[in-house]
């Protein structure tokens, strides 16, 4: 009896150790390949289904031989920050060259093979070189892949039409100084020129985003969530509704706190087999052979069942949790959103009305300014339209004053004294002697 508690109590201790987070490392397991991670999230042996894959290929800044690098950003980082993921994550290192596309592919066999994976459901995301290594793999193996998210990338294949055929996303920053944004261009150009249009491809081009923002996308849930709409069974083969990252990107740590969570990590050539799912041997049934064994099941099958419970009640608490905090992010993210629109509407109105009524008075003053000058001009014009009467005037008196227009019964003699000038003087300006005969009406010069 002792003997059967103490078995009851190993087996209750296997599967609860079974549930936890696990990150399995495998180095040199296959052969001309990548040293890989492979993340088995706590729902795994859980529900026994099989789930999707995920393959996640860093940036250059992470090539190496050690395996801890992987973890620095990406999806098994945001694990940690306590995002959960319910996907397998096949997360391979690069020791310091180029994504093959062949060995990436060979991993993902191994996975298949050794883990139960949706194969319907494998996707690629990677950034830099990886987002070059995403677009890479998805060219090459395009009937392999359900959807595919590149960011800040480009592609070395020679031929990428075939890209066309898969739901694609790609993202760069247009103030992206180490992987310029016309790399992401001319990928797009080639697949929109193979006849891929709005229905298999998003093309994000970001202004004002550098290439490290685009490191945000691996702890969003949306990233996630996005990736598992898709699946190879959808016909038509075509992009879901994505969502607006300008919204999102500056969420993304919101809710997360850098190692909330604990992922137990296990050297994959030590790890207790019943972590990872074998795969029967053709005709091969499992059989009871004695009543301990019989016990020790029935012990794990209850204790998987509370722990299924209790783990599925805490999800949906924490899924209420999260909607609701969400929910409150998005009101208040509006609230401000209508708030500064209002703000701004009202600005722009009390500027316009400032602009208008600087415009009324500067155009009032420039008519007054002009009316004045007008006003200056026309009696300026009409001082001198005086003065230059005056001054004819004058002129016509002055020369009328040098001429005496000579009356009935007056003689040379009573002209001269009269504007008191000697006879001799009168005749002299007017050419006459003391015989000649004036006549009335006759103009006489007095003056000269």
């Amino acid at each position: 009896m002792k003997k059967l508690l103490l078995i009851s109590f190993v087996a209750v201790m296997c599967a609860v150790n079974s549930f936890a987070q696990t990150l399995y490392s495998y180095e040199g397991t296959v052969k001309n390949a990548y040293n890989f991670w492979v993340y088995v999230p706590n729902t795994y042996q859980e529900d026994k289904a099989e789930l999707p894959l995920v393959v996640f290929l860093h940036g250059k800044s992470l090539c190496g031989t050690d395996m801890s690098r992987v973890r620095r950003y990406g999806p098994l980082s945001a694990l940690q920050y306590g995002r959960k993921i319910n996907a397998l994550i096949l997360a391979p290192q690069s020791p310091g060259e180029g994504w093959k596309p062949k060995k990436v592919n060979d991993l993902v066999d191994w996975t298949i093979k050794n883990y139960k994976v949706d194969t319907n459901r494998i996707y690629v995301i990677g950034m830099s070189l990886g987002g070059y290594g995403t677009l890479d793999y998805a060219g090459t193996y395009p009937k392999r892949v359900a959807a595919a998210i590149s960011l800040c990338g480009g592609t070395t294949l020679k031929d990428c039409s075939k890209l066309k055929d898969v739901p694609l996303w790609i993202i760069h920053g247009v103030d992206d100084a180490a992987v310029t944004v016309d790399k992401s261009d001319t990928v797009v150009a080639v697949i929109r020129n193979a006849g891929g249009g709005d229905q298999t491809l998003r093309y994000d081009r970001l202004d004002s985003v550098n290439h490290a923002t685009l490191a945000r996308m691996f702890y969003l849930n949306q990233t996630y969530e996005w990736l598992f709409l898709h699946s190879k069974k959808d016909k038509p083969r075509q992009i879901k509704e994505t969502f607006d990252l300008k919204e999102y990107l500056p969420l993304a740590y919101k809710g997360l706190k850098a190692n909330s969570t604990k992922i137990e990590t296990v050297n994959g050539k030590d790890a207790n087999k019943s972590a990872v799912v074998e795969k029967p041997a053709p005709n091969s049934t499992p059989v009871a052979k004695d009543t301990a064994k019989t016990a020790v099941r029935t012990v794990q099958e209850t204790a998987a069942k509370d722990n299924s419970a209790q783990e599925k009640a805490a999800q949906e608490k924490a899924a209420q949790e999260k909607l609701a905090q969400e929910k409150a992010a998005q009101e208040k993210a509006a609230k401000e959103k209508a708030e500064r629109e209002a703000a701004e509407k009202l600005a722009a109105q009390k500027k316009a009305q400032a602009e208008a009524a600087a415009k009324k008075k500067a155009a009032e003053e420039a008519a007054k300014k002009k009316a004045a000058a007008e006003a200056a001009a026309k009696k300026k014009a009409a001082e001198e339209a005086a003065k230059k009467k005056a001054a004819e005037e004058a002129k016509k008196k002055a020369e009328a004053a040098k001429w005496h227009t000579v009356k009935s019964g007056e003689s040379q003699w009573s002209i001269a004294h009269k504007y008191g000038i000697s006879v001799d003087q009168l005749r002299k300006m007017n050419k006459m002697t003391d015989k000649s005969v004036i006549q009335p009406g006759q103009k006489l010069r007095i003056k000269y």
